[in-house]
């Protein structure tokens, strides 16, 4: 996950509206949108590791993403853990495990009365409630994007304006290294609205025609 923007605005009808980008090498395998953990928890899962990079908790309703920070020197035994567990975790309501075998990562935990970001950067875990407005959160943490992405939300007022920032390249990446080719493979679209919960999922993110529910609220 490389982008989360949100438009954060509680005691209103529509207190949340999220949209969030999915980068990683094209190669790596993984599963669209489904319950694959075994309880109401929704998500793409991916297939190396197990985790996810979005989920959501519709009867709640809440959403979580995490998104890569600094990846840090390999510990003397070789593995960290993956990020994709901490979603779950904040989800289903349990403690941050410990971050320092971790590499660096920014944890989002939306609900329709607060947001929450956790930033791990290898030395120090800090968290922040966001106050309400518009944020973009990206590799380097809360607010740091490229200032056209927040101009983008300018005059955005709803699910379809959302929907065309999120097919663009200004959200968008699809770049090679080292011959491996690493681009934006998914785009998801999350709406508390009435109580409940939309959640709208993209497997083709330059292509309007992909989107579906996957909690239809």
């Amino acid at each position: 996950m490389c982008t989360v923007i949100l438009r954060f605005a509680p005691g209103t009808p529509r207190p949340l509206l999220l949209g969030a980008v999915r980068d990683e090498f094209v190669e790596r395998a993984w599963d669209p949108p489904a319950a694959h953990w075994g309880d109401r928890l929704l998500g793409g899962r991916d297939r190396t590791a197990g985790g996810t990079w979005l989920a959501v908790d519709p009867d709640r309703p809440a959403v979580a993403a995490v998104l890569n920070g600094v990846r840090r020197p390999p510990p003397e035994d070789g593995t960290r853990p993956s990020r994709g567990q901490l979603p779950l975790a904040v989800l289903r309501g349990q403690p941050l495990p410990v971050p320092d075998r971790y590499d660096g990562y920014h944890l989002v935990l939306a609900t329709p009365d607060e947001v929450r970001v956790w930033s791990w950067d290898g030395s120090d875990l800090t968290g922040t409630r966001l106050s309400p407005g518009d944020h973009v959160i990206v590799n380097q943490g809360v607010d740091a994007a490229r200032p056209q992405v927040p101009a983008a939300l300018t005059g955005a007022a709803g699910r379809d304006d959302w929907v065309a920032l999120l097919a663009t390249d200004t959200v968008l990446v699809d770049v090679t290294f080292n011959g491996r080719r690493y681009g934006s493979t998914s785009t998801s679209l999350v709406q508390f609205a009435g109580g409940g919960v939309r959640y709208e999922f993209n497997a083709r993110p330059r292509d309007p025609a992909g989107w579906y529910p996957v909690v239809a609220g």
